[in-house]
């Protein structure tokens, strides 16, 4: 069985996927999604990390979604999320592909 890290991470995957390049509370969102993602994927004990999920493809090792989930968060602080600004959607796709390839395989 499963962690529940790994629904959580589901759950995070389903809502970053859903999110509009024109909300303007976006970006504080993927932020917040990153952050959470960051905790969860780091918190997963080493000796329970599978080999594979429900689709019985390989899962990338950790340090993998890790290092994803890191870009996506410092693309982010560099785009900044505070009230108001408004990411171009080149930036906003940019983002959003890297942190979900960090969390499609618990989709």
């Amino acid at each position: 069985m499963l962690p529940p890290a790994c629904a959580a991470l589901r759950n995070l995957y389903r809502s970053a996927r859903h999110l509009p390049s024109t909300d303007p509370y976006t970006p504080a969102r993927l932020a917040r999604i990153a952050n959470q993602a960051e905790y969860l994927l780091d918190s997963w004990p080493a000796a329970q990390w599978p080999g594979a999920l429900h689709s019985g493809q390989p899962l990338p090792a950790r340090a993998v979604l890790l290092a994803w989930v890191a870009t996506a968060r410092r693309d982010i602080d560099h785009a900044g999320t505070a009230a108001g600004i408004n990411w171009p959607y080149p930036q906003w796709h940019r983002i959003t592909t890297t942190l979900l390839a960090a969390l499609v395989p618990f989709a």
